[in-house]
């Protein structure tokens, strides 16, 4: 039947509509012609529209391809396969399978479907490029039997995450509903795209372009001095085996010389996991026999370490977390047995939830020569560092700070790691910024009065956390739980979306950029929508600012994905809520903006290490922090609880500042506007004022 007959709508978005099922699976099935322009592209989004492209095919279709230099190397190597098999007679045989497994789109993957596209000339790929840019339209044109033609234009990359998983809008113009016109003009357009007519761009087949070097996975590198970079860089890769540096030795060296028990304090990105892996083999070295159980809060530290271990040429068990319950009974089993009977170095990583309800028992017959690892200690709750095993000889314990709400269960986990025969081993974030070991970085305080409802709630808390610390003897519980509720009002505070939208719409004035960049925001429902504050600021990054966004939080299906297809930039912005503080290595992001915060200095430290990470690929040298500064109401300078929410709001932003590039002149700043509130710079020394969580 015609296109017209589809019943099709003027606009599609993603989240509200199934964008492959309801628009391009049945126009596919009426077309004859698919022309695509799209900057990122993969052959899985090909895949999977087959259910449409099966007809296509059939009533002899053709699919054209417009993308940018951007492709992963699996797209690379599919894509030279079926231009050699184009080499053979292989046009028989591709109409042969489609008219024999025509139901089966299961086998037809099997059977290399889209290769064999290729390799029969039914879909052509062409590769646009630009010395200094890259090729990013999102368009395509489709043409029935009768010559009825719809266009589509929006956000939408052609990928599997573009279509079904960000939220992104597509609009479209039909020849039925009076657009001829200016589909005459897109499609003129697209025919001189294919042709290479088009001054600033060549647009050449897919050949050319891999002959020429331009395809690539990463972008173009922005100057000589980048490039040079990264040809060192893997060079020293090919030639030379990661080592450790100087203050990591010193770390490993202390931990011998305490015979297998220390605590390593580093801030993010200066390696924790690699020199303690480090340290286990190093003990190794010196025992007959030695295992290793490592626990980790959350499965993606869980993934890095083991990848880690593999680089060094050990091959992890898992417990928990990837494993599923029979291959964590089985891999428990194994190392069990591994760690009595050989002497090679035997290693299992499990998460927290999986060690302490199953194994922590059952691990202590190997106590005696196994190094006792956990990650994030900080993360450990109360009851966990209460069943801290002692069966364990060795133990090393890492964190980028131990910080807790409580000093006693702060000091208790590095005592257990120590055993108090040591001090922790520190390198601080200040000194991996002056060594190079993290790059420079810009700080933004963005000032944000928050509503006088928000603040008079605020008010209210800070007037109960007074009369319970009036109390004798003081509850502590209850205190921490007003606190709780009191910080819960300015993470949630609408003024911050609000103020969102605003530097959002001034991208145009190139004031705020939020590509290649991650946001944090408050956890919970944005009051003046009843959805969720981070579906909000997806909202407003997606269709106000036209970013190609992704949550990113634990119930992300698939984060190590995620964060791939972040990386290829595929997405320009991640908003997480605090699963992006830990265990996640983007060397790649250089901007943070972060609406929603608590005040221990460990998240601080965790966020601001997240973006200092180096990166010798794009050459990294500074990265930017953005950072929602919560102030009273416009008209509100003095009165119960604005010092209070002042300080509070300042101690973070002047921690920031205190490494920034720019200190002095954000310093002078917030030196004024904290004179409007009669707050001083000593009054941030002070210990109570600090938020809970």
């Amino acid at each position: 039947m015609p296109l017209s007959d589809l019943k099709l709508k003027k606009i599609y978005r993603t989240k509200q509509d199934n964008v492959t099922d309801d628009f391009l699976i049945p126009a596919l099935k009426e077309s004859y012609t698919y022309d695509r322009g799209s900057g990122f592209f993969t052959l899985d989004s090909l895949a999977n529209i087959a259910d449409g492209l099966i007809p296509f095919i059939q009533h002899g279709g053709v699919v054209r391809v417009v993308t940018s230099v951007q492709l992963s190397d699996a797209d690379v190597a599919i894509i030279n396969n079926g231009l050699q098999l184009q080499q053979t007679i292989v046009i028989e045989k591709i109409h042969q399978k489609i008219e024999e497994d025509i139901e089966n789109e299961d086998t037809l993957m099997k059977l290399d479907f889209i290769t064999n596209l290729i390799a029969a000339g039914i879909l052509t790929i062409k590769i646009a490029y630009l010395p200094d840019g890259i090729y990013h339209e999102k368009i395509g044109v489709m043409t029935d039997k009768d010559g009825g033609k719809l266009y589509f234009s929006g956000s939408n990359n052609a990928t599997v995450s573009g279509l079904n998983k960000n939220w992104e809008t597509i609009m479209l113009l039909t020849s039925w509903w009076g657009d001829e016109e200016e589909i005459k003009e897109q499609q003129a357009y697209f025919d001189h795209l294919w042709a290479n007519d088009l001054e600033g761009l060549e647009v050449m087949p897919f050949p050319e372009a891999e002959q020429k070097n331009l395809i690539r996975k990463y972008k173009v590198s922005s100057d000589v001095r980048t490039a040079i970079q990264r040809l060192q860089n893997k060079s020293k890769k090919r030639t030379k085996k990661k080592d450790l540096y100087d203050y990591q030795k010193i770390a490993v060296r202390q931990f011998l010389d305490n015979d297998g028990n220390h605590f390593y304090e580093m801030a993010t990105g200066t390696g924790k996991t690699f020199t303690a892996i480090k340290s286990i083999i190093a003990l190794h070295e010196q025992k007959e026999q030695l295992s290793a159980v490592v626990i980790v809060p959350q499965i993606d530290l869980q993934a890095q370490w083991a990848a880690a271990f593999e680089e060094e040429g050990i091959k992890p068990l898992l417990l928990g977390g990837y494993a599923n319950a029979n291959e964590t009974k089985y891999n428990f089993g194994a190392f069990i047995i591994n760690s009595l009977s050989d002497n090679k170095l035997n290693v299992v990583i499990a998460t927290y939830d999986t060690f302490f309800a199953k194994f922590i028992k059952q691990c202590a017959p190997i106590g005696k020569q196994a190094v006792f690892v956990v990650d994030e200690a900080h993360n450990l709750s109360p009851n966990q560092i209460r069943q801290l095993p002692n069966s364990f000889v060795y133990r090393l314990g890492l964190s980028a700070t131990p910080e807790r709400y409580s000093q006693q269960e702060s000091d208790k986990i590095v005592n257990y790691f120590t055993r108090g025969k040591i001090e922790t081993y520190k390198y601080t974030i200040d000194e991996a910024i002056e060594n190079g070991f993290l790059s420079h970085y810009m700080y933004t305080p963005v000032f944000v009065n928050i509503s006088d409802s928000d603040f008079i709630s605020y008010q209210n808390y800070t007037k109960q956390v007074i009369v319970a610390l009036n109390q004798e003897p003081v509850d502590e519980v209850l205190v921490k739980d007003i606190l709780t509720k009191r910080s819960s009002v300015i993470k949630k505070s609408n003024s911050k979306l609000e103020k969102l939208e605003d530097m959002v719409r001034s991208q145009n004035g190139k004031k705020y950029n939020f590509k290649n960049s991650v946001v944090y925001c408050g956890h919970g429902k944005d009051y003046e929508t009843e959805g969720s504050i981070i579906d909000s600021v997806t909202r407003i990054l997606a269709l106000e600012g036209h970013y190609s966004v992704s949550q990113f939080t634990s119930h992300t299906a698939d984060r190590a994905r995620v964060l791939r297809e972040f990386e290829d930039e595929n997405y320009d912005v991640l908003v997480a809520i605090k699963c992006f503080d830990e265990g996640v290595d983007v060397p790649k992001l250089d901007k943070i903006y972060i609406m929603a915060s608590d005040a221990l200095s460990r998240q601080t430290i965790q966020r601001r290490g997240r973006v200092l990470r180096t990166c010798t690929e794009t050459g990294k040298r500074i990265a930017y922090i953005y950072d929602f500064v919560a102030l009273p109401p416009i008209s509100v300078t003095d009165g119960i609880g604005v010092s209070n929410l002042v300080v509070n709001e300042m101690k973070r932003a002047k921690e920031y500042a205190r490494l920034a590039d720019n200190k002095d002149d954000i310093m002078e700043e917030m030196i004024s506007i904290m004179k409007m509130y009669g707050v001083n710079e000593e009054d941030l020394e002070n210990e109570f004022n600090a938020e809970s969580e």
